[in-house]
């Protein structure tokens, strides 16, 4: 009998200087998507990032667009060249970024777009559908 692990996300928040959200939030939101299943791990900024993000760990990777260090699209592409298979979203405040984007990364999906304000019930809901 085949046992299912438990699905991986690689969660990259910015520095939470605005008010977009804060650092209790992001435990929060860490704490409810634990609760749902999900192993989760947070990074601050791109370089730590890089330092610990490896081939097939994680099966989703959440990227805030705006983040400390290398835009989420830059670093996207250096996530690319470590596991070309991995799942990437976005998460933002902003509608604008998926039409924007959209050309120059042809591979990201829409729904791969996640839209802040959100609550963890639906951002679980999203996860669990693009997995």
């Amino acid at each position: 009998m085949k046992t299912q692990r438990s699905r991986s996300l690689l969660l990259i928040r910015k520095e939470f200087c605005s008010s977009m959200i804060d650092a209790d939030t992001i435990v929060v939101v860490e704490m409810g998507l634990t609760q749902r299943g999900f192993k989760v791990d947070a990074f601050e900024d791109s370089k730590t990032v890089l330092q610990n993000f490896k081939a097939r760990l994680y099966d989703l990777v959440i990227l805030d667009v705006l983040m400390k260090g290398l835009d989420s699209f830059e670093l996207y592409n250096r996530l690319r060249e470590i596991d070309e298979n991995v799942q990437i979203c976005f998460i933002t405040a902003s509608n604008t970024f998926y039409e924007k984007y959209k050309k120059l990364y042809p591979r990201i999906e829409k729904e791969c777009f996640i839209q802040k304000p959100i609550t963890i019930k639906k951002l679980a809901t999203i996860i669990n559908s693009i997995l």
